[in-house]
């Protein structure tokens, strides 16, 4: 039975994509103010309660930004090689090739998978990986320093130093304080994979072309350029097994509302996303194996 412990890991989370996604075709809501608690109140909490339930190593906190920044490098390494090799250029595929699905589908995957030290993991990466996606992305995106400023109005990162202080001090909440918070942390999970179900159905018309490149790139390349990473800097136990399950992981779909809010090429980013995620049904499975 050992052999399906992975599959035991993701059926709760593509269970809860295909929730959204039937939701999305039986009823039409606007998604913006659930996509609002989520970012302002939920994902906070699961940040922050996670951070303060363990205590937290400072060799922790390196290897995961050291490993995840070391990912990004060798994936966009394979982007430019792509480009050159294809005389093709689109920062419609550049993005959902290089941002994994850090949120939706890691930190419930890495939950599920891993307990509690891989949901403490995961949401230190959830934490460098938006940093970098609203920063170096929409710099990108837009060539100006307006990620700089609005990754700091979010309160993700206030969260996430408020854990680190209480995980580094030792302090502990009173249970009355902590509890609430807790229990909205924890519904953060639910509604990420709901969310993204939700958003896929959206998505519409597909566009094939380059987006299976763009999938592969992501899941393989960053899988590849993970086992480089850990190999490199000799990363091992919970790190390895969460920076090489956050390499494998498919497209983000934030990827698609920011190439069309700049007017990216977002036709393929969706497509990248859904080809990646439909992928990812498969490829998750078998890095799980390959890492528990």
């Amino acid at each position: 039975m050992d052999g399906f412990r992975p599959l035991t890991s993701v059926i709760p989370v593509f269970l809860l994509i295909a929730i959204g996604f039937l939701f999305a075709n039986w009823k039409r809501i606007a998604l913006a103010p659930v996509a609002e608690i989520i970012v302002y109140l939920t994902t906070p909490c699961l940040v922050f309660t996670s951070l303060v339930t363990r205590r937290i190593v400072v060799i922790d906190v390196l290897a995961m930004l050291t490993g995840i920044v070391g990912i990004f490098a060798g994936v966009g390494i394979l982007i430019r090689l792509y480009f050159f090799v294809f005389r093709f250029r689109s920062l419609g595929f550049a993005l959902p090739a290089l941002f994994m699905n850090a949120g939706n589908i890691g930190i419930p995957l890495a939950f599920f998978a891993l307990g509690e030290p891989g949901l403490q993991r995961a949401t230190l990466l959830f934490v460098i990986v938006s940093f970098i996606h609203n920063t170096l992305g929409i710099y990108l995106l837009q060539s100006s320093a307006t990620g700089w400023k609005e990754v700091f109005r979010l309160p993700l990162i206030y969260a996430t130093l408020l854990g680190l202080f209480y995980s580094i001090t030792e302090m502990r909440l009173p249970d009355p304080v902590f509890e609430p918070l807790r229990m909205l942390g924890h519904a953060s999970i639910p509604l990420m994979l709901i969310t993204l179900g939700y958003r896929l159905r959206e998505m519409g018309t597909l566009q094939w072309g380059h987006s299976f490149g763009g999938a592969c790139i992501r899941i393989f390349g960053g899988l590849l350029a993970g086992y480089a990473v850990v190999a490199i800097l000799h990363i091992d136990g919970i790190n390895r097994q969460v920076l090489l399950l956050y390499s494998a992981l498919p497209a983000a779909v934030v990827n698609f509302v920011l190439t069309e809010k700049y007017h990216r090429d977002p036709e393929l980013a969706a497509s990248i996303i859904v080809v990646s995620t439909v992928l990812s049904l498969i490829t998750i499975p078998l890095v799980l194996w390959l890492i528990l």
